[in-house]
């Protein structure tokens, strides 16, 4: 074998060598470009995912219907969701790195935070905001990571609605029992007179009997108003409704009440129009709706006033008018005036038998038909009480 030729064998091996190397290294090289891609597009959809996960979550906190706020650990806001913005009147633009104590006027919602933060505790309490009129549970928990703290979250139930309702049953019960036990506490002493031998005395019996008789009727009325008021609420007086002209219901009404109207010498003024007017309603219902505001006009009203009746069409309503001249009542009376039991002058409702249901009732049975009952009132004036309800032409 030459030289030349041993050389030039050498030479090609050291190229194809060289060559290999090359190929490998690009082969190399490749299979990493191909992995950082993957890398790439793995980072890429975990960053998508999170940030998906992120939007969900902050989507949820915002649709919430209690508030909800979140501070990192030194105070900061991080988030204050919707709701809490609109129940306590708040701007989410003025938290953008603010710290909680700058947004919040109520020291105590501060006080809550700053001990969940400072100790790490869940506190919990029950708090009318302050300026807000509102009532919440609320509860801060601390936020903890896998290493660290991390900060606070706050979450505000509104329990307005639910502590109106304890207020309006813890009066209820009380008045039911008040309203209970003035009759019983008569029928029992006037009871025990006659036990003790008033029942031979001829001239007192029957005058005691009669009061036991009429507190008695008292009673019964109170059952009755408490039995009828619950069936309407509940849904389970079904309503007979029928098309019924509304003078045949007033001269009706004032019928059973004509003793009352000689008694105070009260003047009517009926004005109906068009004639004859009908309305959609169940007659008997709405019959004790006529009575009761009848009845609390003639009852307001001084000796010899006029009590006024006016039935006209709106649109496709009725509207009903019962105007009377007593005394009036208080613009800070208006908002209560259909509650149970509530009585703007208790000591003369009392006197006069009425247990404050009156009203209340109307007020239900009105609703019951889809309709609406509204007040008007002038101390020394008078009061108006108007009814809208479907009208059947």
């Amino acid at each position: 074998m030459s030289v030349s030729y041993l050389a030039g064998y050498l030479l090609c091996a050291i190229i194809f060598f060289i060559l290999g190397k090359y190929l490998h290294r690009r082969k190399v090289e490749r299979q990493a470009i191909a992995g950082s891609r993957e890398i790439h597009t793995q980072l890429e959809k975990k960053s998508l995912q999170a940030q998906e996960a992120g939007d969900r979550i902050l989507a949820t906190l915002g649709s919430m219907a209690e508030g909800v706020l979140i501070v990192d650990a030194q105070g900061k806001m991080l988030l204050l969701n919707a709701a809490l913005e609109q129940a306590l009147g708040l701007k989410k633009s003025l938290s953008q790195n603010a710290y909680f104590w700058e947004i919040f006027r109520d020291s105590e919602v501060n006080e809550m935070i700053e001990a969940c933060l400072r100790e790490r505790v869940v506190v919990r309490k029950e708090h009318s905001v302050l300026l807000s009129e509102k009532t919440f549970e609320i509860q801060v928990s601390p936020i903890v990571g896998a290493a660290n703290f991390l900060g606070a979250v706050a979450v505000f139930h509104d329990v307005t609605l639910l502590k109106e309702l304890e207020r309006v049953r813890t009066e209820f019960v009380a008045n039911v029992s008040h309203e209970l036990k003035t009759p019983l506490t008569s029928i029992l002493g006037y009871v025990e007179t006659l036990k003790e031998g008033a029942i031979d005395d001829k001239q007192n019996r029957i005058n005691f009997l009669t009061i036991i008789e009429e507190h008695a009727k008292k009673l019964s009325e109170l059952v009755e108003d408490l039995l009828l008021l619950s069936s309407i609420e509940s849904g389970a007086n079904s309503l007979r409704i029928q098309s019924v002209d509304f003078q045949g219901l007033l001269d009706r009404v004032m019928g059973y009440l004509d003793f009352k109207i000689r008694d105070k010498k009260i003047r009517f003024e009926i004005q109906i129009t068009p004639k004859p007017l009908l309305i959609k309603a169940d007659t008997a219902l709405f019959e004790r709706v006529i009575s009761n505001l009848l009845d609390n006009a003639i009852k307001y009203s001084p000796t010899g006033g006029k009590v006024t009746v006016r039935a006209s069409v709106n649109a496709d309503q009725a509207e009903i008018e019962f105007i009377d001249e007593g005394a009036g009542i208080a613009q800070v009376e208006l908002p209560r005036i259909f509650e149970r039991f509530y009585r703007v002058d208790k000591s003369r409702s009392r006197e006069s038998g009425g247990a404050g249901l009156g009203l209340s009732i109307a007020k239900h049975i009105v609703e019951s038909h889809q309709g609406k009952i509204e007040v008007e009132s002038t101390l020394q004036k008078g009061s108006k009480f108007r009814v809208r309800l479907q009208y059947n032409p």
